[in-house]
């Protein structure tokens, strides 16, 4: 005879939900010997709902058992006192505690059991889940990308551990058990008192109770998506109380586990993460000095150098006396200590609280939006200093479309602006009437700096990130085609997204660099090539910071901060970026003295000299002054470096029959260049 297994199902106010999930439990290819329903005194429906559904289960199988237990009071809720009093019930081998508002694949129990058997060790199953809303939509295939949150790649694919070494490297950290219904757990007499302990926890329960029943034995997971997780549309997951309260049951359990078990470096490293998601920080020391703020935000993604400013200059604010939170809208629904993680792996420390929507959870003295679609949301709040972080001019992130009027409508809500560098005051005060405040492009010096033991390559690298319009990745690489054509003892690295399967010796592609990796890379070579076509871009900024020539576009946007001695501006044409790139390589003394020149010029533009004007932006808003607007003059006015073709005339008595022919003759460097890409792109 096969394993039994029973299934608990704790329900609350899910009248809605629970005849969903009592035939998912009823379709299960393996099926179940016991079903027990526990009520925790809902105030909706759910008693009579569930009693007609017993009575019809009964009719068409009168051979299962069933438990109904209604609570007179409500426990309180204590999720785990009411998986406690199911587990007391429980006479089958095996148990699944399925959430009364989810629901499952047919064939969950089957793969959960066939686990069993062939790990007869294992005393815990559970298995990936699909998120659906709540009216049953799929919203997401997978809830790897929570379990996996640093990056691990494990929950890709079944596997089987033991379970002190799960709890170790694992559980030790976070809890990538995201869902019960997922579990199918072992029986044993002694659960009953572990689930008796977990009553004292509000929140962080079932992390505790894996923790202890891996004490005797191991763990086995398939990553079919075979639970259907409900996320329901209630606004933010989080409140100030609940986020005190987690904190406090994690240290707890965290530091049971350091206790208990030799924790790595590493381990304890995470665990310290860990309780920071909740933005519960210990010893927090500016708190409200000067007062708080809020950020509106995207989602953000590795790489973004939008998000690397911004939370650059939130903590800048930290470091002045301000309390910073955070409110995001992810892509994906997701729970705030989730967002807080992946933000730590991607920009580092955020000593401050996360939220996973757009509604305040407190009083700020200023809310701040940081993007087009966050503009709308911020002008919403009650709150009476209204800021708009603009870095730049979004709607040319667009074609003509609704996206495109709605980027341009966000300069229309009345938020006071503040932007980086000084085209965007000029451009907004005479396109939108906005008044916006500015603070300097600046590079972190001890990062971007000369580096002498770095050794000088005959090379040149180009910030590539396709997936962003405005860095003009096509153009960028049609110039790179005539540089490598005319020069193929020049090497090329493309860095600034991820990485791509090489397709020439010459191109290496580098993928997203940490900063000092980056830093390296600009002494390593000779020209750095960066696109930004709707502001300047803070890379070139940080190239020249390190005694790197720069190539960019001639456009209206780098006129204004750009030194005219560091970097060259080219008509935004292949060839034209191609005649800047082999200028600076074919001239020595031009590349050195625009090595100093912007290296001297940057001396000037630390970081911090850009974080304490913005802080003195926001010191002034808060203090309810007015802002004044820096209206301030170009900075570029040398001429664009234009196309080859136009930098001088060969005369009609210059032929050449062959390509080759091209370089016999006692010609300049630019005449035999232009030839050859004439040659190349449109033949003889």
């Amino acid at each position: 005879m096969g394993k039994t297994v029973a299934a608990i199902v704790p329900n609350y106010n899910y009248a809605d939900f629970i005849i969903e999930r009592i035939d998912s439990i009823l379709e299960q290819t393996y099926p179940v010997s016991e079903l027990i329903i526990l009520d925790d005194a809902s105030s909706d429906n759910s008693v009579e709902v569930i009693k007609a559904k017993i009575e019809a289960i009964k009719r068409e199988s009168p051979d299962l058992k069933i438990k109904f237990i209604v609570n007179k009071k409500n426990s309180g809720g204590c999720v785990f006192s009411q998986w406690q009093k199911g587990v007391r019930e429980v006479e089958s081998d095996y148990f699944w505690i399925a959430e009364a508002d989810d629901s499952a694949d047919k064939h969950f129990l089957e793969v959960a059991m066939r686990k069993f058997e062939e790990h007869p060790s294992a005393v815990l199953f559970y298995c990936d889940s699909c998120r659906i809303n709540q009216y049953g939509k799929v919203i997401s295939e997978t809830c790897s990308d929570w379990a996996d949150m640093w990056g691990k790649g494990r929950w890709r694919n079944d596997f089987f551990n033991e379970g002190e070494d799960e709890v170790i490297n694992y559980l030790g950290e976070t809890n990538p058990i995201l869902n019960v219904s997922s579990v199918v757990w072992k029986n044993d007499d002694g659960l009953v008192k572990i689930f008796d302990e977990a009553k004292e926890f509000k929140v962080a329960g079932d992390w505790y109770i894996y923790t202890r029943v891996l004490e005797n034995g191991d763990i086995v997971y398939s990553a079919k998506s075979l639970n259907k997780y409900r996320k329901h549309d209630k606004g933010s997951a989080s409140t100030i109380v609940k986020l005190s309260l987690e904190y406090r049951e994690v240290t707890a359990i965290q530091n049971r586990i350091a206790k208990k078990y030799k924790l790595s470096e590493s381990n304890l490293k995470w665990q310290e993460v860990r309780r920071k998601g909740m933005g519960m920080i210990e010893n927090k020391k500016n708190i409200d000095k000067r007062g708080r703020i809020a950020w509106f935000t995207s989602d953000f993604n590795e790489g973004s150098g939008g998000h690397r400013t911004i939370f650059q200059n939130i903590n800048a604010l930290i470091q002045r006396g301000y309390a910073c939170d955070l409110y995001v809208k992810p892509y994906n629904p997701e729970l705030p200590v989730s967002i807080y993680e992946r933000l730590v792996k991607n920009y580092g420390e955020f000593d401050g609280d996360v939220f996973n929507d757009y509604t305040l959870a407190r009083d700020y003295d200023a809310v701040i939006a940081t993007a087009w679609d966050t503009a709308e949301p911020v002008a919403k709040t009650n709150c009476d200093n209204k800021l708009y972080f603009i870095q730049d001019y979004e709607p040319w992130f667009f074609p003509m479309s609704q996206e495109y009027l709605g980027a341009k409508e966000s300069y229309s809500y009345g938020l006071r602006g503040v932007s980086i560098g000084n085209w965007l005051p000029a451009k907004l005060k005479e396109e939108h009437g906005l008044k916006v405040a500015s603070f300097s492009f600046g590079a972190d010096l001890k990062v971007y700096k000369k580096d002498n033991r770095v050794k000088k390559e005959n090379a040149l690298c180009f910030i590539f990130q396709p997936g962003k319009p405005r860095r003009c990745t096509d153009l960028g690489l049609k110039a790179l085609r005539i540089v490598q054509t005319v020069r193929p003892d020049i090497k090329i690295y493309l860095f600034g997204s991820e990485k791509l399967e090489p397709k020439n010796k010459n191109i290496i592609h580098l993928g997203i660099l940490s900063t000092k990796k980056c830093n390296e890379l600009y002494n390593k070579c000779k020209v750095g090539l960066c696109f930004s076509a709707s502001n300047p871009s803070r890379i070139p900024f940080e190239m020249m910071a390190a005694g790197l020539p720069v190539v960019d576009l001639y456009l209206e946007n780098n006129l204004y901060d750009f030194p005219e001695d560091g970097c060259l501006l080219a008509k935004p044409d292949p060839e034209a970026v191609a005649a800047a790139i082999l200028k600076i390589f074919e001239d020595d003394e031009l590349r050195e003295k625009m090595s100093s020149a912007s290296e001297k010029y940057m001396k000037e533009y630390d970081l911090n000299r850009g974080f304490e004007e913005f802080g003195e932006i926001i010191d002034t808003t808060v203090a309810g002054k007015e802002v004044k607007t820096r209206l301030a003059g170009r900075t570029y006015n040398n001429k664009p470096i234009l196309p080859m073709k136009c930098d001088f005339r060969l005369g009609p008595e210059i032929e050449f029959k062959t390509e080759d022919e091209i370089w016999r003759e006692n010609l300049t460097i630019p005449q035999r260049v232009y030839l050859k890409v004439r040659y190349i792109l449109f033949g003889r």
